[in-house]
């Protein structure tokens, strides 16, 4: 169960970083850092409702990502 835990997190952290630089910091400091969108906001110099909207695009994308890795290793995302 550990095992696979580490492969599907090695694999987000492929997806992540597949998904480039904005839209991974955006995603690292909300769920990574459990920062607020107003101390995101304030850290990248943007309004908050800016940083919720991009951050909602960003999720959109790293889920079609994360799809596409997870069943190239014939996995799902989550344990089912």
């Amino acid at each position: 169960d550990a095992l696979w835990n580490q492969e599907r997190m090695t694999l987000l952290r492929e997806s992540l970083d597949e998904l480039g630089d904005p839209c991974r910091e955006l995603i690292e400091l909300k769920y990574f850092g459990d920062q607020s969108y107003d101390e995101i906001a304030r850290e990248l110099e943007l309004n908050s409702k800016t940083v919720s909207s991009r951050l909602s695009k960003c999720l959109d994308k790293l889920e079609s990502i994360t799809a596409r890795v997870f069943k190239r290793e014939n996995l799902s995302p989550f344990p089912v």
